[in-house]
């Protein structure tokens, strides 16, 4: 016998849903304007009239034990008969509603009143829906007398239906467990030290812990973490959650499950990708007035729920939109909806940890017991801080003042109040580019907070405002900020500062370790952070959960004489020293694609040092140099990978920029890389920010600079070495170029595999040990 508790309203929703998405604005403000709504109605009550009523009633059917539960808004007495009421808020001309509008309240308030007349033993109850307008207070009621015999009818149908569903989830949620209990490992064997892994990876989830993996490329860790977790799922109410900060990771782990599903693995498996990324209109706008895919959403969703369920496992984002533009259901919150029914969910970091976009549902409803999986979580120290960062600039709010101009109510005198406290900030900022402060300007907050409540009054009211969309973006700029001051404490800091031509105030999170781990300690079942470059470990695990968690380091599978890591500690590549460093550079990138014909990637610092190189690049022979920019589109990105990817007569050789796209997630197996030279140590450009995160550091932990800019560099370094050697017979050649890659400080920092690198003093001995590393790997090479 299987339990189920579920609320009446939950049912009454998911069988006879209706209405819209409702409009990113007007979502913002439902709760609260429901709540007043109610207080303002109850607050009419009689004494003897009562509130939130609770009800419940349990019944055995099918093999479940199902409890229904419910809190009714008001069990009133009106001349001599009892009623049940159902308060409801709205927006809607109430001349155009009635009882049949959105059917899911007349369903939830005859589910309560069956559950009340059951407990009280009443032969008819009157059910009264009531709709009150948010703006006027105007009311709408519906009113109908039932019999007990007619409302427990309609409960055993209702209930039918729902079992119905409930059943095929839980003969999937049956066959799931039998599946993992008889999942074999999708490979005849396991590299090296994977199997370890997996054993840490287990028992961490069955001790309900935080666990940080070290783990080298090459060990498999998207199989090993996934395998083991999947075969931890005890309970229905365990899902797995697989978070990365790239879309690489997210294929790589979709990948992985459809290689398990073809060795067993029964599972549902939800792609969640984000809104502009899903969405089926050419330019994303969630208004049920524009998007017909908005429009009517709860009416269709159940229905599109049981047709994928039904007929996918795999649930990408492909194959999302396909059944959303089928049934006409928004991509993004059918993704959503999907994920309540399914045991692994793939997404970006943000649907956990981020406070303004993370699932409420698991993350603050609880309604499982998620286990995540922080692939790359070496990228998460930045992303928390942004996460919990925000901002608001000058330009924005002159835009803003534009596009709001036909708006009635105007918003226009908030609007310019802002803009005139700019103004006399701006005089802060006459001698100098940024002033930092200990507390966020609290005036600026205020005025804030009242256009928000200007422009809510004209979104949700007004559904055909001009440039609605971009207004919108002001809107959450806006409300963003407000909500990041809330969160105001020690870690944080106000800044003021000329940025991009205009005058941007900030509130920015030095260190949101506690808001990741609170995030961990209230809603994860168990946490399991694991990337290639988790050195210092230290530095991680104090910025990302404040120490708590243990720490593993697995050993590389690969030869280490499959890399030959070479440094040259003869150049300075700081910024003073740059223009001198070119020809020098020029040079060791010639010695090192002369030594063996094919692909090879220079990783700079930045932007501005990567052109400056690439102006003096020019090579003798059939060579192609292909340069990252700042603009580059996903999909160029995907043909400059494609590039190294494809078959060619001719040497490549990528200009890229460490940290970014190219430097981490992307596999090079064989000879589609040859080599990489790395340009500088990586350190974060100087920076208002870096030294104040670096003052921070200081006096927090008293190792400022090595936690804002020697700690992320390095990371950026190793990622990029990692490009070289994906595979047990790949082969070939890093340069490190700096004098402090040879330092002591930076020696007691590399990853144990690099134990055997070699520091090279002048030209001839670079060319004549890369030579000598390719005659003995291939004798037959070109040169």
């Amino acid at each position: 016998m299987k339990d189920i508790r579920v609320s009446a309203k939950e049912i009454a929703e998911l069988l006879y849903g209706s209405g819209n998405i409702a409009s990113e604005s007007s979502l913002s403000l439902r709760a609260e304007e429901g709540q007043a709504i109610h207080k303002y109605w109850q607050d009419k009550y009689l004494e003897t009239d009562q509130k939130e009523v609770y009800v419940a009633k349990t019944q055995e059917r099918d093999g479940f034990r199902l409890e229904v539960t419910g809190r009714i808004d008001g069990i009133i007495q009106r001349e001599g008969e009892l009623m049940l009421e159902e308060i409801k808020s709205t927006h809607m001309d109430l001349e155009l509603l009635d009882e049949k509008t959105f059917p899911a309240h007349l369903v939830q308030a005859k589910l309560y009143a069956h559950l009340y007349a059951c407990t009280n033993n009443l032969s008819r109850l009157t059910v009264v829906l009531t709709y009150i307008d948010v703006e006027t207070k105007d009311v709408w009621q519906y009113e109908k007398n039932f019999s007990k015999k007619v409302l427990e009818n309609f409960f055993d149908k209702t209930i039918a239906k729902y079992i119905e569903w409930v059943n095929k989830i839980a003969e999937h949620e049956s066959s799931r467990q039998k599946s993992i209990e008889g999942l074999s490992f999708p490979f005849p064997d396991y590299r090296l030290n994977q199997r370890e892994m997996m054993a840490h990876v287990y028992r961490n989830i069955l001790d309900k812990g935080i666990l940080y993996i070290q783990a080298p490329t090459g060990i498999g860790k998207t199989s090993a973490t996934l395998f083991a977790a999947l075969k931890a799922i005890k309970s229905p109410k365990e899902k797995v959650f697989y978070l990365t900060a790239k879309n690489d990771g997210k294929q790589i782990a979709i990948d992985t499950i459809s290689l398990l599903e073809e060795n067993g693995l029964i599972a549902k498996t939800c792609e969640i990708t984000a809104k502009d990324h899903s969405c089926l209109l050419k330019e994303r706008d969630c208004d049920p007035d524009v998007c017909k895919y908005a429009n009517g959403y709860y009416k269709r969703v159940f229905k599109a729920i049981r047709d994928i369920f039904e007929n996918e496992s795999l649930l990408t984002r492909s194959v999302i939109r396909e059944y959303g533009k089928k049934h006409r259901v928004c991509p993004f919150e059918f993704s959503l909806d999907l994920s309540n029914y399914c045991d692994i969910l793939i997404g970006d970091y943000n649907y956990a940890f981020d406070p303004r976009v993370r699932l409420i549902r698991y993350f603050e409803e609880k309604i499982a017991d998620p286990i995540l999986l922080v692939d790359e979580a070496h990228n998460l120290v930045a992303r928390g801080r942004e996460m919990y960062s925000a901002s608001l600039d000058k330009e924005q709010i002159q835009k803003l003042l534009e596009l709001t101009k036909p708006l009635k109510p105007s918003p226009k005198r908030e609007i310019m109040r802002i803009l005139d406290l700019f103004e006399e900030l701006d005089f802060e900022l006459i001698n100098v580019d940024f002033v930092k402060y200990e507390e966020p300007n609290a005036y600026l907050i205020q005025l804030a907070r009242r256009l928000l409540v200007k422009l809510d009054q004209v979104l949700t009211t007004d559904k055909k405002v001009p440039n609605r969309s971009q207004i919108m973006d002001g809107y959450f700029a806006l409300s963003q900020f407000v909500r990041t001051s809330e969160l105001y404490h020690t870690d944080f800091v106000f800044l003021l500062e000329h940025a991009d031509n205009t005058i941007k105030a900030s509130i920015k999170c030095l260190d949101a370790s506690g808001f990741i781990l609170q995030a961990l300690k209230e809603t994860a079942l168990a946490t399991v952070f694991f990337s290639a470059t988790l050195d210092p470990i230290e530095y991680y695990q104090t910025l990302l959960t404040k120490n708590e968690g243990r720490s593993v380091k697995m050993t590389s599978p690969f030869r280490q004489e499959n890399l030959l890591l070479l440094t040259v500690d003869t150049i300075s590549t700081r910024y003073q020293d740059r223009k001198d460093s070119l020809a020098e550079i020029v040079e060791i990138a010639r010695r090192l694609i002369e030594g063996k014909k094919g692909n090879y990637i220079m990783f700079f610092p930045s932007y501005e040092y990567l052109r400056l190189i690439e102006t003096e690049l020019s090579f003798k022979g059939d060579v192609e140099f292909i340069r990252q920019t700042r603009e580059m589109t996903r999909q160029l990105r995907s043909e400059t990978i494609m590039m190294f990817k494809n078959e060619t007569t001719k040497t490549q050789v990528g200009l890229f920029v460490m940290g970014g796209v190219f430097a981490e997630s992307i596999d090079l197996i064989g000879d589609m890389l040859s080599g990489v030279m790395i340009i500088g140590v990586g350190l974060p450009g100087l920076s208002p920010f870096n030294n104040i995160l670096r003052s921070h550091f200081d006096e927090k932990f008293h190792q400022g600079f090595d936690y804002a800019y020697t700690y992320p560099g390095l990371n950026k370094v190793i990622q990029a070495v990692g490009r070289v050697i994906r595979t047990k017979t790949d082969r070939g050649v890093a340069v490190l170029v700096d004098d402090r890659f040879a330092s002591p400080k930076y020696l007691r920092l590399y990853p144990r595999e690099w134990s055997h690198m070699r520091v090279v003093k002048d030209m001839k001995e670079l060319k004549s040990t890369i030579n000598s590393f390719w005659t003995k790997t291939h004798p037959d090479n070109d040169f």
